[in-house]
């Protein structure tokens, strides 16, 4: 049957059929946006606008730029794929058994958190095809600072922690997504998981950490996009699925900088959040990268990598992809994720996510707490501190 209908297809026709598919995303979308497709071609070198900004970004450990850019070229990124098996013909995550039995033990209703998830999901992909995209409205929002204090209010008023503006960089766009990326200006938006759903594992009670906060991505990230539309401008909203590689760009806007683990630790909540984002037509003034010393504080606790059951976190850095970090393998993880009721010892154990930024510092020594990129060198203390040493 199969090759039947192989036989009835003309190649051309295949052909064309999938650029009218390309002809009518691009339609779709509004035609005054910043960043646009070229119609006449579909293999024309995307403008990557966020590069620069990780390229002079110190807190991402580029060390070989070009091999970098080499690398990601031949072996993209992919969506992180769920293990897959087939049941009744069916392609079906076999993680998601898993995961429905722990949300009805948890919660009572093995759906509660992914009909949430699933509905968003949906639009989220619907609207990446242009398909059903609300209308802005027609009165703009001329100042730009008021409208991102307004953006960032109204999310951080709906449980989004953590906001910050940055431009995409397309090099952590997973492979086969960068057509639906039509804006360059990205808003970060990270949902705090509450220190006291934290507090009840490592047996959950009532509520789960990760899924719970993906969720809240899910139920708000729309309420953002709809709020900006109310202001005049086009945008899209990005899911939780791995198709942009968040934590780079989290660093890149300013939210914090790369855990042991390799995701973003920030001040508000240590590493208990999930990122999503919204895609916006909009120039806004974007956040700059910068140095809270946290690394300084990594490099004497590495609790995570002590205690991940898994051994998923490396001890230590390593050339990767052109870049000095420290891999995560994302397998064992998972795995842990999906048999140990979300596992999340690694955040579990984080002294940023427990106990708080502030405190965390000032458990550092005093000649330790200093950046001399932020803060003002105060001589007459370190030199204090060396005659007493040199007198000892």
């Amino acid at each position: 049957m199969e090759n039947k209908k192989m036989k009835m297809i003309k190649y051309d026709d295949l052909v064309k059929e999938w650029k009218d598919e390309k002809k009518q995303m691009i339609e779709r979308t509004s035609e005054d946006r910043i960043y646009r497709w070229n119609p006449d071609g579909m293999y024309n070198i995307l403008e990557n606008t966020g590069k620069v900004i990780t390229d002079n970004n110190p807190y991402v450990n580029l060390v070989d730029i070009e091999e970098f850019d080499l690398v990601i070229e031949n072996e993209p990124y992919t969506v992180a794929p769920p293990p897959m098996n087939k049941v009744k013909n069916k392609i079906k995550s076999k993680s998601a058994s898993f995961f429905g039995l722990m949300h009805k033990e948890i919660t009572g209703d093995p759906m509660n958190y992914m009909k949430d998830q699933k509905i968003s999901m949906e639009r989220i992909n619907n609207e990446a095809q242009g398909i059903d995209v609300p209308k802005p409205e027609k009165q703009k929002e001329k100042d730009l600072l008021k409208l991102k204090k307004e953006i960032f209010e109204y999310a951080k008023s709906l449980g989004f922690a953590s906001a910050g503006v940055t431009k995409i960089d397309r090099r952590y766009v997973s492979m086969g997504v960068d057509d639906e990326i039509i804006f360059d200006t990205i808003i970060l938006l990270g949902y705090e998981i509450p220190e006291d759903v934290m507090g009840n594992y490592p047996n959950p009670k009532g509520e789960l950490g990760a899924f719970g906060a993906y969720t809240g991505c899910a139920r708000n990230v729309h309420k953002v996009a709809d709020f900006i539309r109310s202001k005049g401008y086009d945008c899209r909203a990005r899911g939780w699925d791995g198709s942009i590689k968040y934590s780079p760009h989290a660093v890149n806007a300013g939210l914090g900088n790369y855990s042991t683990y390799g995701v973003c630790v920030t001040p508000e909540a240590g590493t208990r959040l999930k990122y999503c984002s919204i895609l916006i037509d909009a120039d806004l003034v974007l956040d700059k990268p910068k140095d809270f010393n946290i690394e300084e504080f990594c490099s004497r606790c590495r609790m995570c990598q002590k205690s991940c059951p898994s051994n998923s976190i490396p001890k230590e850095e390593k050339k990767y992809k052109g870049s000095i970090k420290r891999q995560t393998r994302f397998s064992t993880c998972l795995e842990l994720m999906t048999t140990a009721k979300e596992c999340l010892k690694c955040v579990r154990v984080c002294p940023f996510s427990m106990i708080g930024y502030e405190q965390c510092m000032e458990s550092l020594p005093q000649y330790y707490m200093y950046n001399l990129e932020r803060d003002q060198l105060d001589k007459e203390f370190l030199l204090s501190k060396k005659e007493g040493e040199n007198n000892e």
